[in-house]
Protein backbone atom coordinates (compact mmCIF):
# COMPACT_ATOMS: atom_id res chain seq x y z
CA UNK A 1 0.00 0.00 0.00
CA UNK A 2 1.21 3.48 -0.78
CA UNK A 3 -0.78 6.16 1.01
CA UNK A 4 0.33 9.65 1.89
CA UNK A 5 -1.79 10.09 5.02
CA UNK A 6 -3.30 8.08 7.88
CA UNK A 7 -6.88 8.71 6.76
CA UNK A 8 -6.80 7.14 3.27
CA UNK A 9 -6.56 3.47 4.35
CA UNK A 10 -9.56 3.80 6.66
CA UNK A 11 -11.60 5.59 4.00
CA UNK A 12 -10.70 2.85 1.55
CA UNK A 13 -12.01 0.20 3.93
CA UNK A 14 -15.13 2.31 4.54
CA UNK A 15 -15.80 2.53 0.82
CA UNK A 16 -15.19 -1.19 0.24
CA UNK A 17 -17.09 -2.52 3.27
CA UNK A 18 -19.17 0.31 4.74
CA UNK A 19 -21.26 -2.02 6.91
CA UNK A 20 -18.29 -3.91 8.38
CA UNK A 21 -17.85 -3.17 12.10
CA UNK A 22 -14.98 -0.85 12.92
CA UNK A 23 -15.80 -0.80 16.65
CA UNK A 24 -17.94 -2.73 19.08
CA UNK A 25 -18.38 -0.85 22.37
CA UNK A 26 -20.88 -1.42 25.17
CA UNK A 27 -22.82 -3.82 22.97
CA UNK A 28 -23.20 -1.36 20.10
CA UNK A 29 -21.46 -1.54 16.74
CA UNK A 30 -19.96 1.37 14.79
CA UNK A 31 -19.47 0.54 11.10
CA UNK A 32 -16.59 1.71 8.93
CA UNK A 33 -19.07 3.80 6.96
CA UNK A 34 -20.30 5.50 10.13
CA UNK A 35 -16.72 5.99 11.37
CA UNK A 36 -15.75 7.74 8.14
CA UNK A 37 -18.92 9.85 8.18
CA UNK A 38 -18.25 10.82 11.79
CA UNK A 39 -14.69 11.80 10.90
CA UNK A 40 -15.86 14.07 8.06
CA UNK A 41 -18.42 15.77 10.30
CA UNK A 42 -15.82 16.13 13.06
CA UNK A 43 -13.50 17.83 10.58
CA UNK A 44 -16.17 20.43 9.79
CA UNK A 45 -16.91 20.97 13.48
CA UNK A 46 -13.20 21.50 14.15
CA UNK A 47 -12.94 24.07 11.36
CA UNK A 48 -16.01 25.82 12.76
CA UNK A 49 -14.22 25.95 16.14
CA UNK A 50 -11.28 27.76 14.53
CA UNK A 51 -8.88 24.81 14.29
CA UNK A 52 -6.56 25.17 11.30
CA UNK A 53 -3.84 23.20 9.57
CA UNK A 54 -0.85 22.81 11.89
CA UNK A 55 -2.85 23.28 15.12
CA UNK A 56 -2.90 20.75 17.96
CA UNK A 57 -6.14 19.39 19.44
CA UNK A 58 -5.84 17.87 22.92
CA UNK A 59 -8.14 15.02 23.93
CA UNK A 60 -8.75 14.00 27.55
CA UNK A 61 -11.11 11.06 27.91
CA UNK A 62 -11.55 7.46 28.89
CA UNK A 63 -11.90 4.95 26.05
CA UNK A 64 -14.68 5.55 23.54
CA UNK A 65 -14.90 4.87 19.77
CA UNK A 66 -15.48 8.53 18.94
CA UNK A 67 -11.85 9.21 19.81
CA UNK A 68 -10.97 7.82 16.40
CA UNK A 69 -13.62 9.83 14.57
CA UNK A 70 -11.93 12.83 16.18
CA UNK A 71 -8.43 11.58 15.28
CA UNK A 72 -9.31 11.09 11.63
CA UNK A 73 -11.21 14.38 11.47
CA UNK A 74 -8.26 16.24 12.97
CA UNK A 75 -5.96 14.62 10.41
CA UNK A 76 -8.25 15.50 7.49
CA UNK A 77 -7.79 19.22 8.10
CA UNK A 78 -4.03 18.94 8.68
CA UNK A 79 -4.04 19.35 12.46
CA UNK A 80 -2.66 16.89 15.06
CA UNK A 81 -4.25 15.12 18.02
CA UNK A 82 -2.69 15.12 21.49
CA UNK A 83 -4.08 12.27 23.64
CA UNK A 84 -3.77 13.16 27.34
CA UNK A 85 -3.75 10.47 30.03
CA UNK A 86 -7.12 10.60 31.77
CA UNK A 87 -5.39 9.67 35.04
CA UNK A 88 -3.05 12.65 34.99
CA UNK A 89 -3.14 15.08 37.89
CA UNK A 90 -4.13 18.68 36.96
CA UNK A 91 -0.55 19.96 36.91
CA UNK A 92 0.43 17.13 34.55
CA UNK A 93 -2.41 18.03 32.19
CA UNK A 94 -1.35 21.67 32.47
CA UNK A 95 2.17 20.81 31.32
CA UNK A 96 0.97 18.88 28.27
CA UNK A 97 -1.44 21.65 27.25
CA UNK A 98 1.21 24.32 27.66
CA UNK A 99 4.02 22.42 25.99
CA UNK A 100 1.95 21.19 23.04
CA UNK A 101 0.39 24.62 22.52
CA UNK A 102 -3.00 22.96 22.08
CA UNK A 103 -5.54 25.27 20.49
CA UNK A 104 -8.55 23.22 21.56
CA UNK A 105 -9.14 20.78 24.44
CA UNK A 106 -11.95 18.25 24.09
CA UNK A 107 -12.56 16.46 27.38
CA UNK A 108 -14.98 14.04 29.00
CA UNK A 109 -17.65 15.59 31.22
CA UNK A 110 -16.52 13.59 34.26
CA UNK A 111 -13.07 15.22 34.03
CA UNK A 112 -14.39 18.78 34.19
CA UNK A 113 -12.86 19.43 37.62
CA UNK A 114 -9.44 18.24 36.47
CA UNK A 115 -9.69 20.49 33.42
CA UNK A 116 -10.66 23.55 35.47
CA UNK A 117 -7.63 23.13 37.70
CA UNK A 118 -5.36 22.27 34.74
CA UNK A 119 -6.10 25.46 32.80
CA UNK A 120 -5.91 27.74 35.83
CA UNK A 121 -3.23 30.32 35.07
CA UNK A 122 -2.45 28.87 31.65
CA UNK A 123 -1.71 31.59 29.10
CA UNK A 124 -2.85 31.25 26.45
CA UNK A 125 -5.42 28.69 27.53
CA UNK A 126 -6.90 26.44 24.85
CA UNK A 127 -10.53 26.72 23.89
CA UNK A 128 -12.48 24.04 25.75
CA UNK A 129 -15.36 21.81 24.77
CA UNK A 130 -16.93 18.75 26.34
CA UNK A 131 -16.68 15.54 24.33
CA UNK A 132 -20.46 15.11 24.24
CA UNK A 133 -20.96 18.75 23.30
CA UNK A 134 -18.47 18.48 20.47
CA UNK A 135 -20.09 15.29 19.18
CA UNK A 136 -23.50 16.98 19.19
CA UNK A 137 -22.09 19.83 17.09
CA UNK A 138 -20.39 17.37 14.76
CA UNK A 139 -23.59 15.40 14.18
CA UNK A 140 -25.30 18.63 13.10
CA UNK A 141 -22.42 19.67 10.81
CA UNK A 142 -22.09 19.01 7.10
CA UNK A 143 -19.53 16.32 6.20
CA UNK A 144 -16.17 17.80 5.26
CA UNK A 145 -15.76 17.64 1.49
CA UNK A 146 -12.55 19.59 1.01
CA UNK A 147 -9.14 18.22 0.11
CA UNK A 148 -7.27 16.25 2.76
CA UNK A 149 -4.84 18.77 4.17
CA UNK A 150 -2.80 16.36 6.27
CA UNK A 151 -0.25 14.20 4.51
CA UNK A 152 3.37 13.13 4.45
CA UNK A 153 5.50 15.04 6.91
CA UNK A 154 2.64 16.86 8.63
CA UNK A 155 2.28 16.16 12.36
CA UNK A 156 -0.54 13.69 13.02
CA UNK A 157 -0.10 12.48 16.60
CA UNK A 158 1.69 13.91 19.63
CA UNK A 159 2.04 11.48 22.56
CA UNK A 160 3.62 12.42 25.87
CA UNK A 161 5.70 9.76 27.56
CA UNK A 162 7.54 9.83 30.87
CA UNK A 163 11.26 9.28 30.91
CA UNK A 164 14.05 9.79 33.38
CA UNK A 165 13.34 13.50 33.60
CA UNK A 166 10.72 15.36 35.60
CA UNK A 167 8.44 16.32 32.74
CA UNK A 168 6.99 14.13 29.97
CA UNK A 169 8.56 14.16 26.52
CA UNK A 170 6.44 14.90 23.47
CA UNK A 171 6.90 12.17 20.87
CA UNK A 172 5.83 13.67 17.57
CA UNK A 173 4.63 11.34 14.82
CA UNK A 174 3.91 12.45 11.29
CA UNK A 175 1.47 10.77 8.92
CA UNK A 176 4.43 8.99 7.34
CA UNK A 177 5.67 7.81 10.76
CA UNK A 178 2.26 6.44 11.71
CA UNK A 179 1.79 4.63 8.40
CA UNK A 180 5.26 3.08 8.45
CA UNK A 181 4.73 1.79 11.97
CA UNK A 182 1.16 0.64 11.37
CA UNK A 183 2.03 -1.27 8.23
CA UNK A 184 4.93 -2.98 10.01
CA UNK A 185 2.66 -4.16 12.83
CA UNK A 186 -0.12 -5.23 10.50
CA UNK A 187 2.29 -7.16 8.29
CA UNK A 188 4.21 -9.04 10.99
CA UNK A 189 1.01 -10.07 12.81
CA UNK A 190 -0.96 -10.76 9.60
CA UNK A 191 -3.88 -8.56 10.70
CA UNK A 192 -6.81 -8.94 8.26
CA UNK A 193 -10.37 -7.57 8.02
CA UNK A 194 -11.66 -10.80 9.56
CA UNK A 195 -9.69 -10.18 12.75
CA UNK A 196 -11.31 -8.91 15.94
CA UNK A 197 -8.92 -7.16 18.34
CA UNK A 198 -9.96 -6.87 21.97
CA UNK A 199 -8.58 -3.53 23.19
CA UNK A 200 -8.62 -2.95 26.94
CA UNK A 201 -5.54 -0.70 26.90
CA UNK A 202 -6.11 3.05 27.39
CA UNK A 203 -6.30 4.97 24.13
CA UNK A 204 -4.31 7.80 25.68
CA UNK A 205 -1.18 5.60 25.53
CA UNK A 206 0.62 4.85 22.28
CA UNK A 207 0.26 1.08 22.83
CA UNK A 208 -3.53 1.22 22.91
CA UNK A 209 -3.95 4.10 20.48
CA UNK A 210 -1.56 2.97 17.78
CA UNK A 211 -0.36 -0.64 18.07
CA UNK A 212 -3.79 -1.98 18.98
CA UNK A 213 -6.48 0.31 17.58
CA UNK A 214 -4.98 2.20 14.63
CA UNK A 215 -3.32 -0.96 13.33
CA UNK A 216 -6.72 -2.70 13.40
CA UNK A 217 -8.40 0.15 11.50
CA UNK A 218 -5.51 0.36 9.03
CA UNK A 219 -6.13 -3.33 8.31
CA UNK A 220 -9.93 -3.12 8.08
CA UNK A 221 -10.37 -5.25 11.21
CA UNK A 222 -12.83 -4.82 14.09
CA UNK A 223 -11.89 -3.26 17.44
CA UNK A 224 -13.72 -4.73 20.43
CA UNK A 225 -13.19 -1.75 22.72
CA UNK A 226 -13.47 -1.88 26.51
CA UNK A 227 -13.85 1.20 28.70
CA UNK A 228 -10.89 0.03 30.79
CA UNK A 229 -9.01 -3.09 31.76
CA UNK A 230 -10.27 -5.44 34.43
CA UNK A 231 -8.84 -8.98 34.46
CA UNK A 232 -12.11 -10.83 35.00
CA UNK A 233 -14.01 -8.65 32.53
CA UNK A 234 -11.26 -9.19 29.95
CA UNK A 235 -11.55 -12.96 30.30
CA UNK A 236 -15.33 -12.78 30.10
CA UNK A 237 -15.07 -10.54 27.00
CA UNK A 238 -12.83 -13.12 25.33
CA UNK A 239 -15.48 -15.76 25.97
CA UNK A 240 -18.44 -13.70 24.79
CA UNK A 241 -17.02 -11.45 22.04
CA UNK A 242 -14.69 -14.06 20.47
CA UNK A 243 -11.70 -11.85 19.60
CA UNK A 244 -8.86 -13.27 17.53
CA UNK A 245 -6.14 -10.94 18.90
CA UNK A 246 -5.41 -9.58 22.37
CA UNK A 247 -2.60 -7.17 23.27
CA UNK A 248 -1.52 -6.12 26.73
CA UNK A 249 1.30 -5.32 29.10
CA UNK A 250 2.70 -8.24 31.15
CA UNK A 251 0.91 -7.08 34.30
CA UNK A 252 -2.46 -7.50 32.60
CA UNK A 253 -1.67 -11.10 31.72
CA UNK A 254 -0.42 -11.81 35.25
CA UNK A 255 -3.68 -10.49 36.71
CA UNK A 256 -5.80 -12.49 34.26
CA UNK A 257 -3.91 -15.68 35.10
CA UNK A 258 -4.43 -15.01 38.80
CA UNK A 259 -8.20 -14.65 38.30
CA UNK A 260 -8.35 -17.90 36.32
CA UNK A 261 -6.26 -19.67 38.98
CA UNK A 262 -8.47 -18.50 41.83
CA UNK A 263 -11.66 -19.34 39.93
CA UNK A 264 -10.38 -22.82 39.25
CA UNK A 265 -11.93 -22.97 35.79
CA UNK A 266 -10.89 -22.54 32.20
CA UNK A 267 -12.35 -19.61 30.31
CA UNK A 268 -13.13 -20.30 26.65
CA UNK A 269 -10.27 -18.59 24.80
CA UNK A 270 -10.41 -20.78 21.69
CA UNK A 271 -11.08 -17.80 19.39
CA UNK A 272 -7.65 -16.27 20.07
CA UNK A 273 -4.93 -16.81 17.48
CA UNK A 274 -2.52 -14.26 18.95
CA UNK A 275 -1.71 -12.84 22.38
CA UNK A 276 1.18 -10.37 22.48
CA UNK A 277 2.81 -8.39 25.28
CA UNK A 278 5.01 -5.31 25.36
CA UNK A 279 5.65 -2.27 27.54
CA UNK A 280 7.80 -4.10 30.10
CA UNK A 281 9.74 -7.32 30.46
CA UNK A 282 7.62 -10.47 30.10
CA UNK A 283 9.02 -13.00 32.54
CA UNK A 284 8.73 -16.74 31.99
CA UNK A 285 6.58 -17.20 35.11
CA UNK A 286 3.81 -15.07 33.60
CA UNK A 287 4.07 -17.03 30.34
CA UNK A 288 3.84 -20.32 32.24
CA UNK A 289 0.89 -19.15 34.38
CA UNK A 290 -1.06 -17.96 31.34
CA UNK A 291 -0.48 -21.26 29.60
CA UNK A 292 -1.47 -23.26 32.68
CA UNK A 293 -4.45 -21.33 33.98
CA UNK A 294 -5.87 -19.63 30.88
CA UNK A 295 -4.67 -21.82 28.04
CA UNK A 296 -3.00 -19.05 26.01
CA UNK A 297 0.55 -18.53 24.82
CA UNK A 298 1.67 -14.96 25.41
CA UNK A 299 4.40 -13.77 23.06
CA UNK A 300 6.66 -10.77 23.77
CA UNK A 301 7.73 -8.06 21.38
CA UNK A 302 9.74 -4.88 21.85
CA UNK A 303 8.76 -1.36 20.87
CA UNK A 304 9.01 2.17 22.20
CA UNK A 305 6.77 5.20 21.87
CA UNK A 306 9.54 6.81 19.83
CA UNK A 307 10.31 3.90 17.44
CA UNK A 308 7.85 1.06 16.80
CA UNK A 309 8.08 -1.83 16.32
CA UNK A 310 11.72 -2.88 16.78
CA UNK A 311 11.91 -6.59 17.67
CA UNK A 312 9.12 -9.12 17.36
CA UNK A 313 8.05 -12.54 16.26
CA UNK A 314 6.96 -12.43 12.61
CA UNK A 315 4.02 -14.67 11.73
CA UNK A 316 4.79 -14.34 8.02
CA UNK A 317 8.18 -15.95 8.51
CA UNK A 318 6.87 -18.55 10.93
CA UNK A 319 4.24 -19.73 8.47
CA UNK A 320 7.00 -20.39 5.94
CA UNK A 321 9.60 -21.63 8.45
CA UNK A 322 8.12 -22.79 11.78
CA UNK A 323 11.66 -23.29 13.11
CA UNK A 324 12.20 -19.50 12.90
CA UNK A 325 10.07 -18.98 16.02
CA UNK A 326 12.18 -17.04 18.58
CA UNK A 327 13.30 -19.01 21.65
CA UNK A 328 12.05 -18.42 25.19
CA UNK A 329 13.39 -15.20 26.67
CA UNK A 330 13.85 -13.52 23.30
CA UNK A 331 11.87 -10.47 22.19
CA UNK A 332 12.18 -11.63 18.59
CA UNK A 333 13.99 -10.57 15.45
CA UNK A 334 14.49 -7.15 13.93
CA UNK A 335 11.40 -5.94 12.08
CA UNK A 336 11.98 -4.04 8.84
CA UNK A 337 12.24 -1.18 8.07
CA UNK A 338 13.72 -0.37 11.51
CA UNK A 339 17.52 -0.43 11.74
CA UNK A 340 19.58 -1.07 14.89
CA UNK A 341 23.10 -0.99 16.32
CA UNK A 342 24.43 -2.56 19.53
CA UNK A 343 27.36 -0.51 20.81
CA UNK A 344 29.80 -0.46 23.72
CA UNK A 345 30.64 2.55 25.90
CA UNK A 346 32.91 3.96 23.22
CA UNK A 347 30.19 3.78 20.57
CA UNK A 348 31.78 0.84 18.71
CA UNK A 349 29.60 -2.04 17.50
CA UNK A 350 29.81 -5.12 19.73
CA UNK A 351 30.33 -8.66 18.46
CA UNK A 352 27.57 -11.23 18.20
CA UNK A 353 26.70 -12.57 21.64
CA UNK A 354 28.07 -9.54 23.47
CA UNK A 355 25.92 -7.01 25.31
CA UNK A 356 25.58 -3.55 23.84
CA UNK A 357 23.40 -0.48 24.23
CA UNK A 358 20.64 -0.48 21.65
CA UNK A 359 20.48 2.36 19.14
CA UNK A 360 17.68 2.49 16.60
CA UNK A 361 16.44 4.50 13.65
CA UNK A 362 13.65 4.09 11.16
CA UNK A 363 10.72 5.71 9.39
CA UNK A 364 8.41 5.32 12.42
CA UNK A 365 10.29 8.07 14.34
CA UNK A 366 10.28 11.74 13.44
CA UNK A 367 13.81 12.07 14.84
CA UNK A 368 13.10 14.68 17.49
CA UNK A 369 11.12 15.34 20.63
CA UNK A 370 8.51 18.02 20.15
CA UNK A 371 9.80 21.51 20.96
CA UNK A 372 12.60 20.01 23.02
CA UNK A 373 16.02 20.43 21.38
CA UNK A 374 17.91 19.75 24.61
CA UNK A 375 16.36 16.35 25.23
CA UNK A 376 16.48 15.56 21.53
CA UNK A 377 20.23 16.19 21.55
CA UNK A 378 20.60 13.96 24.60
CA UNK A 379 18.64 11.14 23.01
CA UNK A 380 20.14 11.20 19.51
CA UNK A 381 23.60 10.71 18.07
CA UNK A 382 24.37 10.77 14.35
CA UNK A 383 20.71 10.08 13.54
CA UNK A 384 20.43 7.11 15.94
CA UNK A 385 18.02 7.08 18.90
CA UNK A 386 19.59 5.98 22.19
CA UNK A 387 17.13 3.59 23.83
CA UNK A 388 19.04 3.08 27.09
CA UNK A 389 18.37 -0.66 26.87
CA UNK A 390 21.12 -3.26 27.01
CA UNK A 391 20.65 -5.98 24.40
CA UNK A 392 22.39 -9.06 23.04
CA UNK A 393 21.87 -11.02 19.81
CA UNK A 394 22.39 -14.73 19.14
CA UNK A 395 23.69 -16.35 15.96
CA UNK A 396 20.13 -16.88 14.65
CA UNK A 397 19.33 -13.17 14.83
CA UNK A 398 17.19 -13.36 17.98
CA UNK A 399 17.46 -10.43 20.38
CA UNK A 400 17.39 -10.47 24.20
CA UNK A 401 16.86 -7.47 26.53
CA UNK A 402 19.26 -7.95 29.44
CA UNK A 403 18.99 -4.66 31.33
CA UNK A 404 18.78 -0.88 31.31
CA UNK A 405 21.31 1.84 31.81
CA UNK A 406 18.68 4.39 32.71
CA UNK A 407 16.88 5.20 35.93
CA UNK A 408 13.36 4.91 34.53
CA UNK A 409 10.74 2.82 36.34
CA UNK A 410 8.33 0.69 34.29
CA UNK A 411 5.34 -0.42 36.38
CA UNK A 412 2.64 -2.43 34.67
CA UNK A 413 3.84 -1.05 31.34
CA UNK A 414 3.60 2.59 32.51
CA UNK A 415 6.81 4.61 32.44
CA UNK A 416 7.57 6.70 35.51
CA UNK A 417 10.27 9.33 35.98
CA UNK A 418 11.68 8.95 39.53
CA UNK A 419 12.54 12.64 39.76
CA UNK A 420 8.89 13.58 39.27
CA UNK A 421 7.86 11.56 42.34
CA UNK A 422 10.89 12.85 44.25
CA UNK A 423 9.83 16.43 43.51
CA UNK A 424 6.37 15.66 44.92
CA UNK A 425 7.82 14.06 48.06
CA UNK A 426 10.15 16.94 48.83
CA UNK A 427 7.25 19.40 49.02
CA UNK A 428 6.26 17.74 52.32
CA UNK A 429 7.74 19.65 55.28
CA UNK A 430 8.27 16.40 57.17
CA UNK A 431 10.61 14.99 54.51
CA UNK A 432 14.25 16.05 54.61
CA UNK A 433 15.44 13.99 51.66
CA UNK A 434 14.03 11.35 49.35
CA UNK A 435 14.97 9.02 46.54
CA UNK A 436 12.65 6.98 44.34
CA UNK A 437 13.53 3.64 42.75
CA UNK A 438 11.76 0.76 41.08
CA UNK A 439 11.35 -2.25 43.35
CA UNK A 440 10.89 -5.68 41.70
CA UNK A 441 7.33 -6.97 41.76
CA UNK A 442 6.03 -10.30 40.38
CA UNK A 443 2.87 -8.75 38.91
CA UNK A 444 3.80 -5.20 37.90
CA UNK A 445 7.44 -5.86 37.03
CA UNK A 446 8.36 -2.90 39.20
CA UNK A 447 6.53 -0.76 41.73
CA UNK A 448 7.48 2.70 42.97
CA UNK A 449 9.52 2.63 46.17
CA UNK A 450 10.17 5.84 48.09
CA UNK A 451 13.18 5.94 50.42
CA UNK A 452 12.71 8.85 52.81
CA UNK A 453 14.84 10.71 55.35
CA UNK A 454 12.52 12.17 57.98
CA UNK A 455 12.51 15.81 59.08
CA UNK A 456 9.50 15.03 61.28
CA UNK A 457 10.01 11.97 63.54
CA UNK A 458 6.26 11.36 63.55
CA UNK A 459 6.02 10.95 59.78
CA UNK A 460 4.39 7.63 58.80
CA UNK A 461 4.20 5.56 55.63
CA UNK A 462 0.52 6.48 55.37
CA UNK A 463 1.41 10.19 55.58
CA UNK A 464 3.84 9.84 52.66
CA UNK A 465 1.36 7.99 50.45
CA UNK A 466 -1.51 10.38 51.25
CA UNK A 467 0.74 13.35 50.46
CA UNK A 468 1.59 12.00 47.01
CA UNK A 469 -2.01 11.37 46.01
CA UNK A 470 -3.24 14.34 44.01
CA UNK A 471 0.30 15.48 43.26
CA UNK A 472 1.05 12.66 40.85
CA UNK A 473 -1.06 10.14 38.95
CA UNK A 474 -2.16 7.13 41.01
CA UNK A 475 0.18 4.74 39.23
CA UNK A 476 3.13 6.94 40.30
CA UNK A 477 2.20 6.97 43.99
CA UNK A 478 4.74 4.96 46.03
CA UNK A 479 3.60 1.43 46.84
CA UNK A 480 6.53 0.93 49.20
CA UNK A 481 7.84 3.51 51.67
CA UNK A 482 11.08 2.94 53.56
CA UNK A 483 12.71 5.25 56.08
CA UNK A 484 16.47 5.69 56.34
CA UNK A 485 18.80 7.90 58.41
CA UNK A 486 20.65 9.21 55.36
CA UNK A 487 20.78 8.51 51.65
CA UNK A 488 23.89 6.75 50.32
CA UNK A 489 25.89 9.27 48.31
CA UNK A 490 28.59 8.38 45.78
CA UNK A 491 31.82 10.42 45.45
CA UNK A 492 30.26 12.07 42.41
CA UNK A 493 27.58 13.49 44.69
CA UNK A 494 24.82 11.31 43.19
CA UNK A 495 22.53 9.11 45.26
CA UNK A 496 23.56 5.46 44.90
CA UNK A 497 20.13 4.20 44.01
CA UNK A 498 21.36 0.65 43.40
CA UNK A 499 21.70 0.36 47.19
CA UNK A 500 18.04 1.34 47.75
CA UNK A 501 16.16 -1.22 45.67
Amino acid sequence: MNFTDIVSPVLRHAAARPDHAAFVFNGESLSYGALAEGARRAATALLDAGVEKGDRVAMLSANRPEIFSLYLGVAMIGAAIVPVNADFAPHEVNYVLAHSGAKLLISADELAQTVERAVDGLEPAPARESFDGFLARARAAEPYAGPQAGSGEDLALLCYTSGTTSTPKGVAATHANELASGLAYSGMWCIAPEDRLLVTLPLTFSFGFHAATYVALLSGATVLLAAKFHPRLALEAIESLRPTVFLGVPTMYAMMADVARKDGRRFDVSSLRLCAASGAALNEQIVADCRRYIGITVRPYYAMTEVRPIFSFDLRQERLRPESRPPAGSVGRLIAPTEIRLVDESGADVAEGEVGELRVRGPSFSGAYYRDPVRTAGAMTDGWFLTGDLVTRDEEGNFFIVGRNRDQIISGGAKIAPIEVEDALLVHPGIAAAAVVGSPDPVFGQVVKAVVVKADPGLSEEDVVAHCRGLVADYKVPRIVAFIDELPIAPSGKVQKSMLV
